[in-house]
């Protein structure tokens, strides 16, 4: 048995924010709020227009309202401003928890109080950051977890305080933010800055604004551009393509292009560091551990809609997930297997399972082409998963690319109690018709492979019932385990299977 090792989860998103709100409706719902006094006093100047394009001075009446340039200003050109707020602290020196606590006299704003006063009047969308991100002064609120972070038990999870990036109930409450952020709010254009900035002195009784700055966000068609960024992605050893449905097959060729000279030029760099071998003006390069040459692999495309289902294929634990799956899929088709039995448990967008099945499918069409009277391998694949959204999304990606998958919600009394809220609630929706639990005839030791891309915590406590599903001689292959949770989750898997260590691993 296997398990694949790989690197923590990093992730990162795009919102897409189309703001054309009407003064009337925006405020009219901030009436009854603690700041209908502000969002009131801003919606009268709502429709009027400043362009800013300069960090503030401590003080708002610094801040030239440039009324002169409205005339050379493209209204049509700028949909959303983004207004950030500079190193503000975490918390109110003058908290309500503190027991020197005065209303009377509190004129520190906290982050927390920022961000719902600018939603309150009318923010589209609010983030907040670490201002002292990538600096010798950042202090992370979220640790990387221990060596034992698989632990189930709260109580050791609870004695290791910041060792865990974990938040529990309201424990952490007031801790899971940094000690200095960044505000960053998107209002409509038209809305005037200058008034959002007295709006908030006002508010929380500033003496002076805090330092802000104002980009405008131009406005584009953000779908289009995001795609034009979002290449094909290629595994390098596994030689699959994951495409998108509006790349173009050229787009696609010259990614794999890219992937092959790459490669050439890292063997080429491999072999120079062992050995030259010169005959004449001609230099011959050689690798004395390459005496035979492994069988060259055919690229597999698959298309995928990510939606929002993991598993696109952007992610370490996706990649080395893949690697597995083609190896060892492939080892069973050498090996002549008639049949083969995949689950994908955690299945995201079906991106594994997808895999499994084109390889099958590629194989066997090169076979007939070699040998037009040779037989068929066959692949049942099936995917796992307790989001119901990600169902019908790893369906409708099998569908797209040709392959029989069928996914399902697993079964009830495999899963925790938090497990089975979230499963028993997506059975109860209508729009969830037709999305069935795993049938008893597929839950039981009848898969020859099973990929389990998930987190180290979940896969220890899952070790009986993924165990469960894999036939004697059968092999599995686990993700989304970081290099210092290998330990635990090779030890909760041991148990069941011989042989568990780590077969890979990228990024720590």
């Amino acid at each position: 048995s296997v398990s694949v090792v790989n690197s923590a989860t990093v992730a990162s998103s795009i919102a897409l924010f189309i703001a054309y709100i009407s003064s009337a409706l925006a405020f009219q719902a901030a009436s009854t709020s603690p700041f209908s006094r502000v969002a009131q006093m801003t919606s009268n100047q709502y429709r009027q227009h400043v362009s800013l394009r300069v960090l503030s001075k401590e003080s708002s009446e610094e801040i030239v309202d440039s009324e002169d340039e409205d005339d050379d200003w493209d209204t049509d050109s700028w949909a959303l401003r983004e207004i950030k707020f500079l190193q503000l602290p975490a918390a109110s020196t003058n908290a309500v928890d503190d027991d020197n606590y005065d209303p009377a006299v509190d004129t520190t704003m906290d982050v927390r109080g920022l961000s719902e006063f600018l939603m309150e009047i009318g923010a589209c969308s609010v983030s907040i950051t670490d201002s002292d991100k990538d600096t010798p002064e950042e202090d992370p609120v979220f640790d990387e977890p221990g060596e034992t972070s698989c632990t189930n038990d709260v109580d050791d999870v609870l004695t290791l305080e910041n060792s865990y990036a974990l938040v529990l109930d309201d424990r952490a409450v007031g801790r899971n933010i940094w000690k200095r952020c960044d505000v960053s709010a998107h209002f409509p254009a038209s809305l005037d800055v200058s008034t959002i900035i007295d709006s908030l002195r006002y508010t929380f009784n500033l003496p002076a604004a805090p330092r802000y700055s104002v980009d405008d966000v131009p406005d584009m068609d953000w779908i289009k551009h995001v795609q034009e960024s979002w290449t094909p992605i290629i595994t390098r050893d596994s030689k699959f393509v994951l495409r998108f449905p509006w790349h173009e097959d050229d787009v696609v060729m010259k990614a794999c292009q890219e992937m092959e000279r790459e490669k050439m030029q890292a063997a080429m760099a491999a072999q120079f560091d062992t050995g030259v071998k010169r005959e004449g003006a001609v230099v011959n390069f050689y690798n004395e551990d390459s005496d035979q040459k492994q069988e060259e692999r055919a690229y597999v495309q698959i298309e995928l809609e990510g939606g929002i289902a993991f598993g696109t294929g952007e992610h370490p634990t996706t990649r080395l997930c893949l690697d597995w799956v083609r190896n060892t899929t492939e080892e069973l088709l050498k090996s002549n297997a008639e049949s083969i039995n995949f689950v994908d448990y955690g299945a995201g967008s079906g991106v594994l399972g997808i895999a499994a099945a084109a390889v099958v499918r590629d194989y066997d069409q090169r076979r007939r082409k070699k040998e037009p009277t040779s037989s068929s391998s066959s692949i049942e694949t099936v995917g796992v998963e307790i989001d119901a959204d990600a169902i019908r999304i790893a369906d409708d990606n099998a569908k797209k690319n040709g392959v029989e998958m069928k996914n399902y919600l697993p079964d009830i009394d495999s899963l925790d109690d938090e497990a089975l809220s979230v499963v028993m609630r997506a059975m109860q929706r209508k729009r969830n018709k037709g999305i069935e639990t795993l049938p008893e005839e597929l839950n039981g030791q009848v898969y020859d492979l099973c990929a389990a891309n998930i987190l180290a915590r979940p896969l220890v406590g899952l070790a009986p019932v993924l165990a469960s599903l894999v036939k004697a001689g059968g092999k599995i292959g686990l993700s989304g385990v970081l290099s210092n949770q290998a330990e635990s989750v090779v030890e909760a898997y041991s148990e069941f299977f011989d042989d568990v260590k780590v077969a890979d691993e990228e990024n720590g």
